[in-house]
């Protein structure tokens, strides 16, 4: 699979192409019969909760190479889900690699987003830009952005999406979220539901008025 990972750099791109692939093409063939998709979440689920001792990107490819078929019978067992002719295991092993991999890039990117919260604090700021950026590709774009208030638990979500069939559509809300991680409060319900904006200047005019509205605790 190439170089290996050192403890502080990603896996490797073509294992993790390789792990998104069978999620995408297992996740297909679940909806051919009712119940599918849900017994196929369930068997992914289990078998990622089987590699939360896992920390590190690296550790993640040492156990891709470890935990194999056989890891993957004996967690089957273990979660008491019954095996249908349609479940290919193999494909829910490398679905669940991929969802244990975007659960360590989500946690890092909250370990970051807690220094940075405790940073601005400490400087006494009140607001953090957590996001600012806009990603894509030929047709198509995305924007986001998070501004999350430093003590009152607070934050500010802004998204945009565009399609050059059908332009830009784009969304604000104010969520709950825990005030020492900036990280969404589970079963929380929105502050301020997801409303559309008509444009990017509509959306800027949103997060100031947010942000006066919310600046104190």
């Amino acid at each position: 699979m190439g170089a290996v990972a050192g403890p502080d750099r990603p896996a490797d791109r073509r294992l993790v192409r390789r792990w998104r692939d069978a999620e995408n093409a297992y996740f297909a063939q679940s909806f051919a019969a009712p119940g599918m998709y849900e017994t196929g979440l369930a068997l992914v689920r289990g078998l990622a909760d089987g590699l939360r001792d896992i920390t590190t990107e690296r550790e993640l490819e040492d156990a891709y190479a470890e935990r194999e078929l056989e890891w993957a019978e004996a967690r089957l067992a273990q979660i008491d889900l019954p095996r249908g002719d349609w479940l290919d295991l193999e494909a829910a092993r490398d679905a669940a690699f991929n969802l244990r991999l975007g659960e360590l890039h989500g946690e890092t990117a909250a370990r970051a987003t807690a220094a940075r919260l405790a940073e601005a604090r400490e400087a006494g700021e009140t607001w953090l830009v957590a996001v600012d950026g806009e990603t894509g590709f030929v047709g198509w774009r995305s924007y986001r952005r998070v501004d999350i208030h430093t003590t009152a638990g607070v934050a500010l979500y802004g998204y945009a999406t565009r399609d050059w069939d059908r332009g830009e559509t784009l969304w604000f809300e104010v969520l709950r979220v825990n005030p020492e991680t900036g990280v969404p409060v589970r079963d929380a319900p929105s502050i301020r539901k997801p409303r559309t904006v008509r444009d990017r200047a509509a959306l800027a005019r949103a997060f100031a008025a947010a942000r006066r509205r919310y600046a104190e605790p």
